[in-house]
C-alpha cells in the first residue's frame, strides 16, 4: 500500500473515530495492522487526531459536540481494547512503568493512550480502570524493576491526591521517577514535565542513561 493510501487509510479510521461509528473504526483498524501501520501512527494519526479535531469542534460548538462525545469515547475505548488484544505480555520486560490518573480525575483517554503505546514497546505496565490514590500504589512500588509513574493530569480538584501520590513515591521509592502531562502537570510534584506522549519513551531512555 502506498504511503498516501496509508495516510488516507488512517484518516479514515480517525473519522470513524471521531463520529463513534465502532463497527467500521475496528474494520479500519484491522486494515491499519494488516498493512503493517506502526502502533505509533495509528495512536498519532488516528486516536489522537480524532480527539484534537473533536477539542476543535467543543470550541466552536461545546453543545453540538457533546451530543456526540459519548460515541466518540465508546469508539475510542474499543479500538484501544482492540490494540491492547495483539499486544503480547513481556517476557522479560527491560522496566516497569505504572500509568495513572489520581482519584476524581474525569480525562481519562490519554492514561489508556499512553498504557497501550508503553506495552507495545515491550515495558510492564501497572494501570487501572479506575482512578487511584497512594494505597493503590502498594503493590507496584514493591516491584524492584519500577522506574516511573506516569500521570495524566488536568483537573485542579485532584491536587490533593496528587500531592499525597507523590508524597508516598519519594517516601517508599526516591529512585522512581513521576512523569506528568495536563494542565495539573506543574503541581503534581512531578520530576519531569510533559505534554507530547509520542516523546515519552525516548524521555524515559535518555533519563535511564544519566542514573
Amino acid at each position: 500500500m502506498a504511503n498516501q493510501s496509508r495516510d488516507e487509510l488512517l484518516s479514515e479510521l480517525s473519522e470513524a473515530i471521531l463520529h463513534g461509528k465502532s463497527d467500521r473504526a475496528l474494520e479500519l483498524l484491522d486494515k491499519a495492522i494488516n498493512e503493517k501501520i506502526s502502533l505509533n501512527r495509528i495512536v498519532s494519526d488516528a486516536i489522537l487526531k480524532a480527539h484534537l479535531v473533536f477539542a476543535e469542534w467543543y470550541e466552536r460548538d461545546n453543545i453540538g459536540s457533546l451530543k456526540a462525545w459519548e460515541f466518540c469515547f465508546f469508539t475510542t475505548n474499543k479500538v484501544l481494547k482492540a490494540l491492547d488484544s495483539r499486544i503480547p505480555l513481556p517476557e522479560k520486560p527491560r522496566f516497569s512503568v505504572v500509568v495513572a490518573t489520581v482519584w476524581a480525575e474525569g480525562h481519562i483517554t490519554m492514561r489508556d493512550v499512553i498504557a497501550i503505546m508503553l506495552k507495545a514497546k515491550g515495558l510492564r505496565v501497572y494501570t487501572s480502570r479506575k482512578g487511584i490514590t497512594a494505597a493503590d500504589l502498594h503493590g507496584p512500588l514493591a516491584d524492584k524493576t519500577l522506574r516511573y509513574v506516569v500521570l495524566s493530569c488536568t483537573e485542579e480538584g485532584t491536587k490533593p491526591t496528587l500531592d499525597a501520590l507523590a508524597k508516598e513515591i519519594k517516601a517508599r521509592r526516591p529512585d522512581v521517577k513521576i512523569i506528568a502531562g495536563g494542565p495539573m502537570a506543574n503541581s503534581s510534584g512531578a520530576d519531569i514535565i510533559l505534554n507530547d506522549s509520542l516523546k515519552l519513551y525516548t524521555v524515559m531512555l535518555d533519563r535511564l542513561k544519566e542514573q
